[in-house]
């Protein structure tokens, strides 16, 4: 029913003044919001000067240097956006379901400081009791955000300076982050990825653990890519089947696929599709050599009692040169210097399906991120996403949370 989903005019008014009025304002774009639309708002987005962040699911809705925009906020968000969003006086969240990935498991301390508005055409989500809302919107995403941006006007240049001053005293890579001798850097890693993908690239970190989380960290997106996660719940296997999905999605599109061997292995029969039908993509495995994700909550909160998280405690690998050529892919293993590697930037040109291993340190850390804590009674505790561990130091904390 189309009354359904139009916005009503004095709820679109009330967003235009609360945005004119605000001194720090966000709209947060997420998945909810189509890749034709995002094209087709850019110059007005552009000429209303607002703020923009994006949800994981709408990773590619913006340019990562576009001057508005001001990072990914999440529980494995960026420090940076995590800590502007806590700074905001108004948030405008369009298409995005506001769960609590996005809004941190202590959402009670969401949008602390904002006016927080949420438009969704599901009036269940708007519902759902967390977080705050001050204004639900049940509406289409798409017309809303056509509607709004023309009637908006600001001039936010002392917030976005500031914003960008935050995003540059706080690297994407955590200075606290440690990988082992011998071993890639996940974060170095997207970072390269990031200056080599081309804006008509088609992007699948997956599916769970530090293959996926370390993406939306790291990655600056060129607009007109297409960037797809498995967000939701993280499914481990998702990667092989979602590439090849995309892939056939996108013919002639280069597609990269990112995956944990952990993950890949649950469904790494599909390379006989990718084979059989010479789909141009190029699968990146993080071989850590097990289940990161899950070794590391076992050595969080449970001593460390290690039971089918690697190798050394039930897990079994193929060799993965074997294995490609056994479905007649080429493979690589490639170093800290793949990026500039003659030899690996030729089979990444080429439109023919190529694996990559990348060794990961099986004890490389994950910073910044959200950590959580078991209370009396067996319950969890988490931080709320402007506080992300490690701490930062007392001076640079006061730097960056002017406004909180």
């Amino acid at each position: 029913n189309i009354e359904n989903v139009l916005v009503a005019t004095n709820d679109l008014e009330q967003v235009v003044q609360k945005l004119q009025a605000s001194q720090r304002p966000v709209l947060l774009i997420g998945g909810g919001v189509s890749r034709k639309t995002a094209q087709s708002i850019q110059q007005s987005m552009s000429d209303s000067g607002i703020p923009v962040m994006t949800t994981w699911n709408g990773a590619d809705r913006i340019d990562a240097s576009h001057p508005q925009y001001l990072g990914r906020p999440n529980t494995w968000g960026q420090r940076a956006a995590n800590l502007l969003m806590a700074q905001a006086d108004v948030i405008v969240a369009v298409g995005t379901r506001l769960g609590m990935q996005q809004t941190g498991f202590n959402w009670q301390e969401f949008g602390r400081n904002a006016f927080v508005v949420q438009v969704d055409i599901d009036k269940s989500e708007l519902e759902k009791g967390h977080p705050k809302v001050d204004l639900p919107i049940c509406g289409d995403a798409d017309s809303f955000l056509e509607d709004l941006l023309p009637k908006i006007h600001g001039r936010w240049d002392e917030w976005i300076t500031y914003a960008h001053d935050v995003q540059v005293a706080l690297p994407l890579n955590d200075p606290e982050n440690e990988t082992g001798a011998g071993f890639v850097s996940p974060y170095d890693f997207y970072a390269d990825l990031s200056e080599l993908a081309t804006q008509n690239d088609v992007i699948i970190p997956c599916s769970s653990g530090g293959a996926n989380s370390v993406s939306m960290q790291v990655i600056k997106q060129k607009f007109g890519q297409v960037i797809i996660t498995d967000k939701g719940l993280a499914s481990m296997g998702y990667g092989l089947g979602g590439a090849i999905g995309a892939a056939m999605a996108h013919p002639a599109r280069r597609t990269f696929l990112i995956e944990g061997d952990g993950g890949f292995a649950q469904n790494l029969q599909e390379l006989a599709t990718v084979a059989v039908n010479r789909l141009p993509i190029k699968i990146f495995i993080f071989a850590n050599n097990g289940y990161g994700s899950i070794r590391m909550t076992q050595k969080n909160y449970f001593g460390g009692a290690y039971l089918g998280c690697d190798t050394e405690t039930g897990l079994g690998f193929p060799d993965w040169h074997l294995l490609f050529e056994s479905f007649g892919i080429p493979a690589t293993t490639v170093d800290t210097n793949w990026a500039s590697d003659s030899n690996v930037i030729a089979t990444l040109e080429s439109a023919e399906p190529h694996g990559y291993i990348i060794p990961i340190d099986p004890l490389q850390t994950y910073w910044p991120k959200i950590t959580s804590r078991i209370v009396e009674g067996g319950g969890m505790e988490s931080n709320p996403l402007h506080l992300m561990s490690p701490d930062l130091d007392s001076t640079l904390f006061a730097r960056v949370t002017k406004y909180l």
